[in-house]
């Protein structure tokens, strides 16, 4: 996938969440902030590394279910921003290429700092595009964008419902 064909998707996606976040009938951005943070621990609770007692582990498809819950929340709030850049699509596609990067970010996730420390901060403090980007990362490191996008359409056409 290129820049453009990341771009076109998430445009695509975006419009698919209006129409989901036209069904809300109060849109409260702080409400949605803090449900994107509870999401991004719920993602991590499913993917349950510091689980060493529990014996299944969550099915990927119930960890890409909750990591496309965080997606949509950060849809929904890039529509209330009202952007998605381009350059950023860019900059997402080569950093994940990046091996340095890509350790830095596992050992986040192994760690539970990621979610301890930074999840609150690319949520509350940063902009938006921080917690797409921490999203499709998570996405090419544990799963595939196509498979993330497909839960996330398949959630929310649920929703719309």
């Amino acid at each position: 996938m290129n820049k453009f064909e990341l771009h076109k998707t998430l445009t695509e996606l975006q419009e698919l969440q209006r129409k989901v976040d036209s069904h809300i009938k109060i849109w409260n951005r702080q409400h949605i902030e803090t449900a994107l943070c509870e999401e991004f621990h719920e993602w991590y609770n499913a993917i349950g590394l510091f689980k060493d007692w529990k014996l299944n582990k969550t099915s990927r498809e119930k960890q890409l279910d909750e990591l496309a819950d965080c997606l949509a929340f950060t849809l929904s709030l890039l529509n209330d921003d009202r952007h998605v850049y381009i350059e950023r699509c860019r900059f997402i596609l080569k950093r994940i290429s990046n091996r340095d990067h890509k350790k830095a970010m596992l050992n986040e996730i192994e760690t539970g700092y990621l979610f301890n420390k930074r999840v609150g901060n690319t949520v509350y403090i940063q902009t938006t595009e921080f917690a797409l980007e921490l999203i499709l990362d998570i996405a090419m490191l544990y799963y595939s964008l196509d498979e993330l996008f497909e839960a996330y359409k398949k959630k929310s056409m649920v929703n719309i419902q």
